[in-house]
């Protein structure tokens, strides 16, 4: 098991202890055999409690999802803007990248000769 199914295997057994009475023991075989696909007396407490847990979490998120449709339009239109303001602009001129910057376009120094 990764870490985020581990949390989340405790928070569902912490749920089934409190919300329908059974044993610590009871909850904890119940989650694991739910993770491996199997049945048994409280697997179905723990699909109800999954569902109920996402429940109240849509119920808390909705209000953020809400001002996010609502800021939708208005990030599109501000995207949009600053599109054009960035096409207007003449492109920057790279400079030649095929040799490094300290070498010089013209060459190698000219060598000086000792007579």
């Amino acid at each position: 098991m990764t870490g985020n199914t581990d949390r989340a295997a405790v928070l569902l057994t912490h749920c089934l202890v409190h919300r329908h009475g059974i044993t610590v023991s009871q909850a904890f075989t119940a989650v694991d055999q739910v993770q491996r696909g199997e049945t048994g007396p409280h697997t179905a407490l723990v699909v109800e409690e999954a569902r109920a847990i996402m429940r109240d979490m849509a119920t808390a998120f909705a209000p953020v999802v809400e001002a996010f449709r609502r800021l939708a339009p208005a990030v599109q239109a501000a995207a949009a803007q600053l599109g054009k303001a960035l096409n207007l602009q003449q492109p920057a001129r790279s400079p030649r990248r095929d040799r490094p910057v300290w070498q010089s376009p013209y060459g190698p120094p000219a060598r000086r000769r000792f007579r």
